[in-house]
């Protein structure tokens, strides 16, 4: 049997004067997972995310958390239940680190010395110095005060945490490492998570699911990232999504039929790689030594290794262990012919390899068609 929904929108509109800005939204948000409302500004995602906790009253319709319709509860009991974290960290400035996180435990009558030391661990969770607990946010930097609105919002001990675009102002370093470190929170944690971003990348790449909103207040798609990179519902979604949403969708394919040929593989081609101490140092060729391309990590993804390849100046992507040893060269083709795979397996199609049919001889008749091709 399936589980209750954590979350659920129904026929729910939120009206300012005669103008709807979410409009009879329908919406079912699971357990335990990461959805993302993703879309162009004035879409209503926002709005979306903040009728939850009623940040935002909806004009029509209901919205239940925990199977009870959220308007059942006082609003601040509603609130201190439900972990939110904000655009720049809405931290307090006047307060401490550590007083931030303490806020809803001490709202809702834990005790200050245990309140404290919790708050402490959870600096651990996020990946913070606890010498930082000390600190006022002035003294933060957007990365560190993005990690202690984690922390606080995780501190009420709930289940449910919306987050309102909370990375939308970091610089991509330091974005990436953050969005890493919340997939690494939600393994442990398995929280409920409604994210809320206009940036489809980061939503295909933090999302269990991503319902995508349109103009109006509307949802035009919900699904998995894959199921909405492979089969968009209309021309909306496929624009928003982008023209390179085949390559997005490579994000979801695994690797594992990429064949790895030996290290010395590209050195007939006049390339070699050079290592230190095991680990890939750029490559020589003409007594010029040249900067790698990006590494592909051992079970990474069919996007991982394309673009070790396309990156890399030799044309071959370089192969790793977890510490970062060179295991191999990954040669193109043979890239490029797992994708090829991975089409037909996507698309429950009969692959011409089930038939019997070779790369070799596919390769022969590519090129007795480009012959007869240029004979006529």
């Amino acid at each position: 049997m399936a589980a209750a929904p954590a979350i659920e929108f129904r026929s729910v509109t939120k009206k300012y004067g005669d103008a709807a800005v979410v409009d009879n939204l329908t919406l079912s948000i699971p357990q335990g997972k990461i959805t993302v409302f993703v879309g162009p500004s004035g879409c209503g995602k926002t709005t979306s995310l903040r009728m939850i906790n009623r940040m935002v009253e909806h004009t029509d319709g209901e919205i239940l958390v925990r199977g009870e319709a959220n308007t059942t509860r006082p609003v601040h009991e509603l609130r201190r239940s439900i972990g939110y974290v904000l655009q720049q960290a809405g931290l307090m400035p006047h307060q401490s680190v550590l007083d931030n996180i303490t806020t809803v435990p001490r709202l809702k009558g834990v005790a200050k010395k245990q309140a404290r030391a919790e708050a402490l661990e959870l600096l651990d969770t996020v990946g913070l110095d606890r010498a930082s607990a000390s600190k006022y946010p002035a003294q933060l930097s957007g990365g560190q005060a993005q990690r202690v609105g984690v922390a606080r919002a995780l501190a009420g001990q709930s289940d449910i945490l919306l987050m309102d675009e909370p990375f939308s102002a970091i610089d991509p370093v330091v974005r990436a490492d953050l969005q890493q470190s919340l997939l690494d929170l939600q393994q442990k944690l398995h929280r409920t998570i409604v994210f809320v971003t206009h940036d489809i990348d980061e939503a295909v790449l933090l999302g269990d699911y991503i319902a995508v909103f349109a103009p109006g207040g509307t949802i035009a798609q919900f699904g998995t990232p894959e199921e909405i990179l492979r089969a968009p519902a209309c021309d909306y979604v496929a624009s928003f999504v982008g023209r390179d949403r085949g390559m997005r969708r490579l994000t979801f394919a695994g690797a594992e039929n990429v064949a790895v040929s030996p290290l010395q593989a590209a050195e007939g081609e006049g390339w070699q790689l050079r290592l230190a101490d095991g680990r890939p140092d750029g490559w020589l060729t003409g007594g010029r030594h040249l900067p790698g391309g990006s590494l592909f990590v051992r079970g990474g993804t069919l996007r991982d290794a394309l673009d070790s390849v396309l990156s890399s100046p030799s044309g071959w992507g370089v192969a790793v262990d977890e510490q970062g040893k060179a295991l191999g060269l990954l040669e193109a083709d043979s890239v490029l012919e797992a994708t090829r795979q991975e089409r037909y397996l996507r698309y429950g199609l009969e692959a011409p390899w089930a038939r019997g049919e070779s790369a070799d001889s596919r390769q022969n008749s590519a090129a007795a068609a480009s012959d007869g091709g240029a004979s006529a």
